[in-house]
């Protein structure tokens, strides 16, 4: 991992809470912010320190805002070199820390979410850009750009737009076609 950027002594980022009434477009999982900044826009962590307040990292919600959040460390980018799964990612840095003794997530996953196939999430991606909302492109790989004509809309139609991309956003693009 170290060839990948990982740096020691770091973690790679931890599970927060957000505040009532937070703005889902701030989670757009390129942004760095210092942590500071972070908490200053009301995030506190779930559980341990995820750093110094002038560390950075980046928000991500990859159950949208039925699912945890997570601030993302450049050390989680290490993982991600390894294997560009997210989820996969995700449970190594998750396992390591459960080695470790630390709890388990906070907020739960989401139980009742289907995963998309392939052509849902083509679709999903035709109909934003259709609808003016450029998604990077009709691939069916819900990307930065998926997520961001996914905000744009959500937020367009009065929903919570934290670029979540699910059955039910599908059912709703296809239903204000």
């Amino acid at each position: 991992l170290r060839t990948l950027g990982w740096r020691p002594g770091e973690g790679w980022g931890g599970e927060v809470l957000l505040p009532s009434g937070f703005d889902y477009r701030l989670a757009d999982e390129t942004t760095m912010r210092t942590l500071a900044e972070w908490r200053t826009l009301g995030l506190a962590p779930a559980g341990r320190p995820i750093g110094a307040d002038g560390d950075t990292a980046r928000l991500v919600l990859p159950a949208g805002a039925k699912g945890p959040a997570f601030l993302l460390r450049p050390n989680f980018s290490a993982l991600l070199g390894y294997n560009a799964a997210f989820s996969y990612a995700l449970a190594v840095a998750h396992l390591s820390d459960r080695l470790r003794g630390e709890p388990g997530f906070v907020r739960p996953w989401p139980r009742d979410d289907r995963p998309l196939a392939r052509d849902e999430r083509r679709e999903i991606q035709a109909l934003l850009e259709a609808k003016g909302h450029p998604a990077g492109g009709v691939d069916g790989r819900i990307g930065p750009l998926s997520r961001a004509a996914i905000r744009a809309w959500q937020a367009e139609a009065g929903l919570v737009p934290d670029g979540y991309a699910d059955s039910g956003l599908l059912d709703r693009l296809r239903a204000a076609r």
